[in-house]
């Protein structure tokens, strides 16, 4: 039970990673720089397992938050997802897991995004895993952010 309610915490986290928010009217002084950080730091050791594992620096992910996508952090990219339980080992994602973690407010941005990267392909995970991130960035880049 404790790690089934992780890897479902792990994975709103990774899809939180994902999904790009669309803040409503009103909403125009929301620090998106305190939200990431927060975000992250309930990540856990996802970050740090995961650039252990891949070798990716910390200035890379920061790129990539900028829509510099190093070739070299797709493999990053796929062990988050795996970790956080959105890729599965043969790569396929977890798009209905994405979808019924999403929080409400965000729900409606995050199914047009899903919708728009649903087909992302790859030459293998790493690759899947590069190209979904891409395109998620590409769909809306103003929130998006790496844990």
């Amino acid at each position: 039970m404790a790690r089934e309610s992780l890897i479902l915490i792990c994975a709103s986290l990774i899809f939180t990673q994902l999904v790009v928010v669309n803040a409503a009217p009103g909403d125009e002084d929301i620090d998106w720089t305190t939200v990431h950080e927060e975000l992250r730091k309930l990540a856990g050791g996802i970050r740090k397992k995961c650039t252990g594992e891949t070798g990716v620096t910390v200035e890379t992910l920061d790129a990539a938050e900028l829509g510099d996508f190093d070739k070299a952090i797709g493999c990053y990219f796929k062990c988050a997802m795996e970790k956080g339980g959105v890729m599965k080992k043969d790569g396929k994602i977890n798009y209905k897991l994405l979808s019924k973690m999403m929080p409400q407010a965000y729900k409606h941005i995050g199914m047009e995004m899903l919708d728009q990267c649903r087909t992302t392909g790859g030459s293998d995970n790493c690759d899947k895993a590069l190209k979904f991130n891409q395109c998620m960035y590409k769909a809306n880049p103003v929130a998006y952010f790496v844990i």
